[in-house]
């Protein structure tokens, strides 16, 4: 078996990936779907707002669907985006609720990508700049309105990663009951989140916490709603994102230093509080960074235990090694 621990996210080549930004048109026929094609972006050419979007590749191993999720052998999954190339529209559909999704793989490029389209049949609105008007988008007869994740097999250790259109998107429960519905000669799957070995590591011996930084992109509340929260912090955060709904948060913890008010014994029980409450916070994180994509950031300042060192030293930590952050140009076209 092929090993992936210890390998940078960013040693990684992505570059191939080419995101969906929003939602997009699909057109069905008798024979087949059609998805919606991507240009690579002219010289100047930007998204809607006229900037450059930020996009953050999520990696994800493909394991068994039993007790532990014990690792697989490496998988043909060239030879499976084949079949579903060449498989029946209704072969690629899967209901998820009140929702279907489809797979999709562009037979044009040999990159082992397939696009995971879902359908709402929700009625999406259009905005007429020239007057203000707001008014129901007139679609095709034949056409659905689909909110699209691109996925990239890497040729190696059943990793995946997804790149999220929106928050609509499908995430990893969606990918999920995908690749479970249309059937996998392995079994039956799960996808567990990449972590950076080394941060992994680092998370188990972590004896106390002095700084600690979140950061939420704007989302819609009933998205921010929809999270789960079983601690104290993630149910702050929370909540301040249904009061806040479509604005970025910052929640900022920070113990003060030496040389101020607060004595050495409080100094270090403020910080063996803020330990507990971030190690309480993992849970919740590792679920919204699955399911929501409203996580931006999350780094701090924390203390390892060391045994060769008696007393802590402070350092920075990315709570969120196993993301990849690529700056992207979307550009959307429909033929």
């Amino acid at each position: 078996m092929q090993s992936w621990d210890g390998c940078e996210a960013n040693e990684i080549e992505i570059v191939a990936i080419r995101p969906f930004c929003g939602r997009y048109v699909m057109r069905h026929g008798a024979s087949a779907y059609d998805h919606v094609a991507l240009n690579e972006p002219q010289a100047g050419e930007m998204d809607m707002a006229g900037t450059v979007r930020k996009r953050t590749v999520f990696f994800f191993e493909i394991v068994e669907a039993k007790r532990g999720q014990p690792r697989m052998e490496p998988q043909p999954w060239r030879d499976f985006l084949d079949h579903v190339a060449v498989s029946e529209p209704h072969e690629r559909i899967v209901r998820s609720a009140d929702d279907q999704l489809v797979g999709i793989v562009d037979t044009a490029t040999a990159a082992d990508h397939l696009q995971l389209a879902k359908i709402t049949g929700e009625v999406p609105h259009q905005l007429d700049h020239s007057n203000g008007t707001i008014e129901a988008l007139q679609l095709a007869a034949g056409t659905d309105v689909v909110h699209v994740t691109t996925l990239c097999f890497l040729p190696y250790g059943n990793i995946i990663g997804a790149l999220h259109g929106g928050f609509s998107a499908p995430r990893v429960s969606a990918i999920t009951k995908w690749l479970n519905g249309i059937g996998l000669p392995c079994g039956e799957v799960v996808l567990k989140p990449v972590i950076h070995a080394r941060a992994r590591e680092k998370l188990n011996r972590i004896e106390a916490v002095s700084e600690f930084t979140v950061q939420l992109e704007g989302a819609p509340a009933d998205t921010v709603s929809a999270l789960r929260a079983r601690g104290d912090l993630a149910d702050s955060l929370r909540s301040f994102g249904q009061r806040h709904p479509d604005t970025s948060i910052t929640l900022s913890l920070k113990v003060p230093r030496r040389g101020g008010r607060l004595s050495k014994l409080r100094r270090n029980r403020a910080a063996t509080q803020l330990r507990s409450d971030v190690l309480q916070f993992i849970p919740d994180l590792d679920e919204w960074m699955d399911e929501s994509g409203v996580v931006r950031s999350v780094s701090g300042q924390v203390a390892i235990r060391d045994p060769h060192r008696q007393s802590l030293e402070y350092e920075p930590l990315d709570f969120l090694a196993h993301p990849h952050h690529s700056a992207v140009r979307c550009a959307g076209r429909v033929h």
